[in-house]
């Protein structure tokens, strides 16, 4: 296939066409949406060997991967937390494909735990802890091939470090919850095929020692198979709580006596509309009970199980104009971490909120805290920002002291290195902010390379992290761009409802005013940004593309999701019908329609560079995705400009290892350089 000066793999075109609403809509690769059919596979290879040779004409691609091994090679460590007398941590000596899990007592030699570099010769293999029990005797395994969200369970003897012969299989959407001599969890009966819709999540409980086949139905809803399921066990193991969603959005919690298998459920949070989760169980039947109900920043309460209407509930902590992020009942004090701003700020309480002090955090940034039990009177805040690697301190609740545990040492100077917040208009006038992260001394003549990264979406908040990979960018003179979007979740309900449903368009909006922002300050031109996202990320990348091409160079839209008329119909895609709408429902039709990538591709028009990435394995957002909006493009672009599909094989919706991952971030960075002109 010729289009501008780049002959593309062929690719045949099917007839599939569909009336829809009184719209005809063409599919004409949906041939591709099987990746497992022999001619897909063919077709897959061919694109990859044209991809590799795009990206060849980089001169500094191997250097580029060479130099990110190198700046990741250094030891690593995660936050401890407390389980029975072992304290837990990962570590990575440096290049080590998958995190070591290591354990020490207080005053003991530290030893590995788990190692799951030893599962696979490729190291694609993932483990890690997904419950524990009561009595800390027992732990289990989620074991995930190439990163895949279908999973095994394994159940490890802690003492001794040994597999019990449990197996679970069938897992997906689910951790473990242990009581007594067993745990509850979820899975869908059929779950085999990753592209295949999963629906009826059943849950279980599994006793240790017996068959999968033998395990206990617990709940079951084939009135409503579109619904997730999960249990979770109060802290003094007395009552269940059942949690159902229709979705990623909006959540029933009923409950029952833990020990009464034939009890009827209670309603603590009726219907779908609000967001809730109990955070812990207290004296006498009391419960926590984080909302949004009547508080778009959230509030904590609390219930009284014996009289769980909302009338009687008991507000701790009141809403606040600004985020309340989590709270944490521990060493009888009530910790809580608000975000404002798109930054963190820690307040202790006693148990019924009244304030007792702040912690001060080492800088502007993120927070969170690592414990186990309530009763234990340790814990560990852990801080990230864009400009320092993660810190971790030891927190004494008892006496309110905060001492240094760990900083890893990375490779690289950052003492150049800053970050700045500033807040820019979008199109409808609402104030976005975006955190530019830069060598000092950065100079407004409108020249600078920039990487502009947004998500906008789920309800997730893009806090202050630090990335070791992204720091070759800021070596290169990159300015980097993290925009907080509308849909996600740093302002609360109000600001996720504002990019969500009906809606969707403000993330778009809030994008592009990005873009524009930097040009008109100065930082940056069209000819010099390159925009990347995954994930939902890759629709608000493609989104944008299709409406303002001229104002990128490069795009990279990752793993995204770029066909909004079926995106239902695999995997768990139809969960995210409360964030993106229904495409069977004619209102919600045309509003997915008129943004969707796929469907908003204009023949003969001029397009960025664009390399499209996917994984073999994702059975998330399944490469079909890709594949056919890559199709797509390559036959109506018009374009100097190449487009490419990237695909990662032996790994999933994020890199299955650090081998995978650096390898796609140093292509991707090659790209970028290649089309923005950057040595």
């Amino acid at each position: 296939m010729q289009t501008g000066k780049f002959s593309y793999p062929t690719t045949p075109k099917g007839e599939t066409v569909e009336e829809l609403f009184g719209h005809t809509i063409q599919d004409p690769y949906r041939w591709l949406e099987d990746d497992n059919s022999p001619q897909t596979l063919d077709w897959l290879k061919a694109q990859q060997a044209f991809t590799v040779s795009v990206l060849d004409r980089y001169p500094n691609r191997k250097a580029m991967l060479s130099h990110l091994k190198e700046l990741v090679d250094y030891p690593r460590q995660s936050v401890p937390i407390k389980r029975g007398d072992w304290y837990y941590y990962a570590k990575n000596d440096g290049l080590q494909n998958q995190w070591v899990s290591w354990r020490k007592r207080k005053d003991g030699a530290e030893e590995i735990f788990f190692d799951p570099n030893t599962l696979s010769e490729d190291g694609t293999t993932q483990a890690s802890i997904t419950g524990i029990s009561k009595d800390c005797r027992y732990c289990t395994f989620r074991i995930s091939q190439a990163g895949a969200d279908e999973a095994e369970f394994w159940i490890m003897e802690v003492e001794s470090k040994t597999f019990l012969a449990d197996k679970l299989t069938n897992i997906r959407h689910s951790g473990a919850a242990w009581y007594r001599d067993g745990f509850f969890y979820s899975r869908y009966d059929d779950d085999h095929a990753h592209q295949k819709q999963v629906k009826d999540q059943k849950i279980y409980y599994h006793r240790l020692g017996e068959p999968q086949e033998q395990d206990r139905l617990i709940y079951a809803d084939p009135a409503n198979p579109f619904r997730y399921t999960h249990i979770s066990v109060s802290d003094d193991q007395n009552t269940l709580f059942l949690y159902i969603s229709q979705g990623t959005h909006g959540i029933q919690i009923m409950f029952r006596p833990a020990n009464d298998h034939q009890a009827p459920w209670s309603i603590l949070l009726e219907g779908f509309e609000y967001n809730a989760y109990h955070i812990d169980s207290y004296d006498d039947g009391w419960v926590y009970l984080i909302t949004n109900k009547d508080a778009k920043n959230f509030r904590l309460v609390k219930v009284n199980l014996k009289a769980p209407a909302e009338e009687h509930w008991l507000e701790v902590i009141p809403q606040r104009d600004y985020l309340l992020d989590s709270a944490h009942l521990v060493g009888g004090k009530l910790i809580a971490i608000f975000t404002k701003d798109v930054q963190s700020h820690i307040e202790v309480m006693d148990p019924d909120g009244n304030f007792l002090y702040s912690i001060e955090m080492p800088y502007q940034g993120t927070a969170d805290i690592s414990y186990f039990r309530k009763e234990d009177e340790e814990a560990y805040f852990y801080f990230n920002s864009y400009v320092r690697p993660d810190e971790s301190y030891h927190y004494d609740i008892k006496s309110n002291k905060l001492s240094f545990h760990h900083c890893d040492p990375v490779k690289c100077d950052l003492s150049d290195v800053v970050s700045n917040q500033v807040f820019y208009p979008s199109r409808d006038g609402s104030l976005i902010p975006m955190t530019l992260i830069h060598k000092q001394g950065v100079t407004k003549d409108g020249n600078n390379p920039v990487y502009l990264y947004g998500y906008g979406g789920f309800n997730i908040s893009l806090m202050p992290s630090f990335s070791i990979i992204r720091t070759v960018l800021i070596e290169k003179g990159f300015i980097l761009a993290i925009a907080n979007l509308r849909g996600g979740g740093e302002y609360g309900e109000h600001w996720h409802e504002a990019g969500m449903l009906f809606n969707k368009q403000n993330v778009f909006d809030d994008f592009i005013a990005a873009a524009e922002y930097l040009i008109s300050e100065g930082y940056s031109q069209p000819e010099r940004i390159a925009i990347n996202g995954g994930s939902n990320g890759g629709l608000l990348v493609g989104a944008c593309l299709a409406q303002r091409p001229e104002l990128f160079k490069v795009a990279v839209p990752m793993m995204g999701v770029l066909d909004m008329l079926r995106y239902h119909k695999f995997t768990c895609g139809w969960g995210w019908i409360p964030e993106y709408g229904d495409p069977d429902q004619e209102s919600h039709f045309r509003n997915l329609l008129a943004y969707s990538p796929l469907h908003n591709i204009q023949a003969g028009q001029k397009y960025p560079a664009i390399m499209i990435t996917t994984a073999d394995h994702d059975d998330r957002v399944v490469p079909g995705h890709s594949f056919k909006y890559a199709a797509t493009l390559q036959e109506k672009v018009s374009n100097e400009e190449p487009v490419l599909l990237y695909t990662q094989f032996q790994s999933s919706h994020h890199p299955s290892n650090i081998t995978k991952s650096l390898e796609l971030w140093a292509d991707v960075f090659s790209f970028m350089c290649l089309y923005l002109e950057v040595d």
